[in-house]
């Protein structure tokens, strides 16, 4: 690693005082390689993920690099992704502006020796080089840039062959209609940025004579992505489970984005697209090759058991995020041989790296299902759901009763309760409709990770049911527990159950993220609170004359929060944002999805 400081003004140091008092107190005295995980466990902000995870990386981390390339990297902040290029490349040079932030990114990538960082203003750093790629992540957002002179800089340190990879928020993205918080930032209010929308990114390409263009539209966004789309492989609403959107604890919300995507995706036209909060553009002097349509992340899970899916035309392939989860890709080769042993049908296989299962352009089984209630063929689609659930309990291997995964979990249950259900003993409990195509009237099974052993066959088929809620619109749990032959008083056990398997699963700091920020019911709810609790207190105070000053205390803190939550609340009546979405919190109630991604 080579700090290289030859054009640095210190005149030109660009960075805000919170950047500062951030790189003070939590970045300065830290291992980067021993301590990361720890802090964001014990301080789950979105500051500290941001900046300390390897989730920075979802960005790029799938994307086919060549073999012994030159990486050039502008505005590489805090060396979040840094260290990324580092291992795909044989050379990579990254350029800061900030001398403080470089020296964290130093810090950062010390062991890193194909790593040079050159730290000025790019308009003023001579290189005399051409790279194969250069990234742009982010830094075409700061006010103080000039999109198109960077745009024209980049091109001119470009091999002939090259690839400009470049990610950016949209400035139509419905994070900035949805919600706003301590920043102040909406599509009113973009504060310290500027914003560009994709039609404009391409009339800039154009004057620069860079047409060949690929678009991809990471979600949430570029800097926590959860799954990728591209115009081959778009969104649809059965991929809205994957928008994991993520908030601080100030955030206030003014609707739910998944609830508008869903309304925007019931329009022919796919304008969902332009509502995306982020884009991805991979620009190149010659013709894009790259195949890749859809990519694919599970931020949700702990460390151990996160991988990263790719598709493209003919493949979609499994891989570990990290030496940790590879034991999970080994253990999901294992289900692959058990679906193969019980005589049920997969398009799944595996090779040493991962696994690899053959794309299909069949409908899932869950849209066969709603299709079929659509067209008002209720018994046809029941027979689908009853064939299922006896394809699967034919074929898997019973169980062992006395071994049962309610003690494994130590669930509290009653015998009886036991004997009345069908036991397997490699309990494949992810087996859900949308797991599953239907071809040539058999069924093909995908997507199988996980499995306990000795599960009851009605475990699978809860969940089946449970996960499947586009068929609430057509039929009701309970009908479906009747169909299926599932006992509706055991629903709480099986409810518990999930909840255990899931926790052992989930990473439980991003879940949190997912929970924070409050909308203005809840803050409405929040004051009535506050003030019953001002009315006890006044009732004791009365009560007991020695207390008066403690009470008061504890009154006039209530009061103070009280008025905290109502210049919230106008703030977000008083917002253009708030305004202008009017006719789209009016659409449906908000909603939450609590299937792991």
């Amino acid at each position: 690693m080579n700090l290289n400081l030859d054009f640095y003004k210190e005149n030109e140091e660009d960075i805000s005082q919170e950047e500062k008092t951030f790189i003070d107190t939590k970045l300065k005295n830290i291992d980067f390689e021993k301590d990361c995980i720890s802090i964001i466990k014990n301080e789950p902000t979105l500051e500290n993920i941001l900046t300390l995870s390897e989730i920075r990386e979802n960005i790029l981390s799938w994307y086919p690099f060549k073999e012994n390339t030159s990486i050039l990297e502008i505005g590489a902040n805090l060396g979040e992704i840094t260290g990324l290029f580092c291992q795909k490349a044989k050379k990579v040079v990254a350029i800061e502006e900030s001398k403080t932030k470089a020296e964290i990114i130093a810090k950062r990538h010390q062991n890193k020796q194909n790593l040079e960082i050159m730290v000025g203003d790019l308009n003023n750093i001579k290189i005399e080089e051409k790279f194969d790629y250069i990234i742009l992540i982010g830094y075409l957002e700061n006010k103080k840039v000039d999109f198109k002179q960077t745009l024209n800089i980049a091109k001119s340190l470009l091999d002939e062959n090259g690839t400009i990879l470049l990610a950016l928020d949209n400035k139509l993205g419905m994070k900035y209609f949805s919600k706003t918080d301590s920043t102040g930032i909406t599509i009113s209010n973009p504060v310290n940025k500027q914003f560009i929308n994709l039609n404009k990114i391409y009339e800039y390409l154009k004057e620069l004579d860079l047409s060949n263009i690929k678009t991809y539209y990471p979600m949430p966004d570029y800097k926590l992505t959860n799954v990728i789309f591209t115009d081959q492989r778009p969104l649809s609403k059965n991929d809205l489970s994957r928008n994991v959107t993520y908030n601080n604890n100030d955030t206030i919300l003014f609707f739910d984005e998944n609830t508008a995507y869903r309304e925007l995706l019931d329009i022919k036209e796919n304008i969902s697209k332009n509502f995306v909060n982020s884009y991805l553009l991979e620009i190149s002097n010659k013709e894009i090759n790259n195949k890749i349509k859809f990519i694919s992340f599970s931020n949700m899970r702990k460390h151990e058991y996160k991988i990263k899916t790719i598709m493209d035309d003919e493949y979609v392939y499994k891989y570990p995020s990290n030496n940790e989860s590879k034991k999970h890709i080994e253990e999901t080769k294992e289900n692959i041989e058990i679906i193969k042993e019980s005589n049920l049908k997969t398009l799944d296989d595996y090779n040493e790296n991962g696994i690899i299962s053959k794309f299909s352009k069949e409908k899932t089984l869950d849209e066969i299902i709603i299709e079929v209630f659509k067209n008002n063929q209720k018994d046809e689609a029941i027979d689908l759901m009853k064939r299922f659930k006896n394809e699967i309990k034919e074929k898997l291997k019973p169980g062992d009763i006395e071994k049962n995964v309610f003690d494994k979990y130590e669930i509290k249950y009653n015998k009886e309760d036991l004997l009345s259900m069908y036991f397997v003993k490699d309990g494949l409990w992810d087996l859900i409709f949308q797991n599953c195509f239907f071809i040539n009237q058999e069924f093909y099974f995908y997507d199988q990770e996980w499995k306990e052993e000795n599960l009851p066959i009605d475990f699978i088929m809860y969940r089946a049911v449970k996960y499947f809620g586009r068929l609430k619109k057509y039929i009701s749990d309970e009908d479906l527990y009747k169909i299926l032959e599932i006992d509706k008083g055991k629903i709480k056990l099986f409810d518990e159950l999930d909840d255990k398997i899931q926790e052992k699963i989930r990473s439980e700091y991003m879940w949190k993220l997912t929970k924070q920020g409050k909308n203005a019911t809840e803050l409405k709810t929040d004051i009535l609170t506050l003030n019953h609790q001002i009315n006890l207190l006044n009732i004791e105070k009365a009560k007991n004359e020695q207390q008066i000053s403690e009470k008061e205390q504890i009154i006039a803190q209530k009061d103070q929060e009280i008025q905290g939550l109502k210049n919230q609340l106008n703030a977000i009546y008083n917002s253009t944002s708030w305004k202008i979405t009017k006719p789209l919190r009016n659409i449906k109630k908000i909603t939450k999805l609590d299937k792991l991604d």
